[in-house]
Order: C-alpha cells, then structure tokens, then sequence
C-alpha cells in the first residue's frame, strides 16, 4: 500500500493516487479533527464550492482545510467524459491550493443517483478539518466500485458484470477488503468507523447482511443510496468514515 503523505496546509494526511483526481482516503493530523456538512439539497457544483468557501472563512479554516466532497452526476460516465469532468471539478481545488506539488490531496465521493435525477454536477457534502485539542484519528476512505487499481480493460471489473446474489456478495466483499486496507494503510482502527455508505441499483440487503455483517459495521449507521458508481461497467460502491461533528447546512 502506498505511503500516506503530510498535507500539512489542510492539517490532514492522506493515501497518494499519482496522477488521480483525488485520494485513496485521509486521516486529520493530531489536533485536529474532520467535520462533515452536508447540504440540505444537493447543489450545482459551482455553487457548492462557493458554499463551502463561505463556511470555511465563516470558521476561520483555510480552504486547503477541504479533506474530502461528495459529488452527485447525473449519468455513469465513460473514462473520457470522466477525465473531462474531474478536469473541471479540480479547478477550483487546486485554485484553492489543494494539492501537494502535482497529487492531488482531497478524498472524494460520487454517485449516479436513479431518483431525483440532476441536470448537472452536484455537491451533496464536504468534510473539512477543524483544531481541536486532543483530537486524532479521525479519518475518511474514498468511495471505492469493485475495480482492480491498475488494471484496464473488461478485467478491470471484479466479478465481471454478475449481479447475482452471489455475485455481489462477492464484489461486496472485495470493496469492503479494500475499505479494511486503506483505513490499515492511513494508520487508522476500523473499530472507530462511525458512518459508511453504499451506493448501487441492486439489493443490499444480502450486503448489508454479509460483508458489512462480517466487517463488523452493519449497525453504525449505514446510508445505502440508489444509484450507480459514477464510472460505467461497476456495480456498486463504498465509502467508510470516522467524523464525530456531523451537520446540515
């Protein structure tokens, strides 16, 4: 697993994705502690990072303290249509300072919703870091879909396009080991997670029943959205946290 890097003008640290739009997930340094805000309705994007700018001047946190977003799309996207809205969506961020040299430090999220459809790209949430003394550990994984890193092509996808029982038992179960992995990886105690998230058109109630069953987190407070990962040919997606400070804006 990769070495977690020192974002210190965000106050956090994070697992490094050389040449990827965002991070494998991030820890707040000791001191501080990741704060969530999600918004009352999702918002287009443009107005969500202006959203967020306000909040942050309002507390008195640099923008660099942005630790993570969650995002909405209104489709699947191809891998070019992807490449074209991370391009956009990383102005702002890196505009913002959000970046050590050319790697790219804020973890992320992002769902096709199948109900409420947007017309556009939006902010559903963001979390940022806060000082606070005798804080540490508090951490967030990106959302994950049932892709092999590294790898292109139809092999890409675990499991391939089996959308059984079975099948996505399985998938399940290799997003969560790489859930497990990344919270290791960060230095972190799956025992603190306190929130995760599903995202899939299909059933998760064998998920919620095996995987997140046998990782120990079907009873935190599991949010299961419908909709598809924000990438086509994946079939389902998750995201993991430890944020103790959670609102509504």
């Amino acid at each position: 697993m990769t070495k977690i890097m020192n974002f210190e003008p965000g106050n956090f640290s994070f697992l490094p994705v050389p040449g990827g739009p965002f991070s494998s997930g991030v820890v707040a340094n000791p001191g501080f502690a990741l704060h969530r805000a999600r918004f009352e309705r999702p918002v287009p994007m443009a107005e969500g990072f202006s959203r967020i700018k306000a909040h942050l001047e309002k507390l008195g946190r640099p923008l660099t303290a942005v630790a993570a977003c969650e995002l909405r799309s209104p489709a699947p996207m191809t891998i070019p249509q992807f490449a074209a809205f991370n391009a956009e969506y990383l102005k702002t961020l890196h505009a913002w300072g959000c970046r050590l040299g050319e790697i790219n430090a804020p973890a992320r999220s992002n769902i096709a919703p199948i109900t409420d459809v947007p017309t556009e790209a939006m902010f559903y949430a963001f979390t940022y870091t806060v000082a606070e003394a005798g804080a540490k550990g508090d951490f967030l994984i990106s959302g994950k879909p049932e892709f092999r890193d590294g790898v292109t092509g139809p092999e890409r996808t675990f499991g391939g396009r089996d959308t059984s029982m079975k099948g996505i038992d399985a998938k399940a179960e290799f997003v969560m080991d790489a859930m497990r992995e990344r919270t290791a990886a960060l230095g972190c105690d799956w025992k603190g997670v306190t929130a995760a998230q599903i995202y899939s058109v299909h059933d998760m109630r064998p998920v919620l029943e095996g995987a997140f069953t046998r990782a120990g987190i079907s009873q935190i407070g599991v949010s299961c959205f419908p909709g598809w990962p924000p990438v086509t040919d994946a079939d389902i997606e998750f995201d993991v946290r430890r944020v103790r400070t959670e609102l509504v804006i």
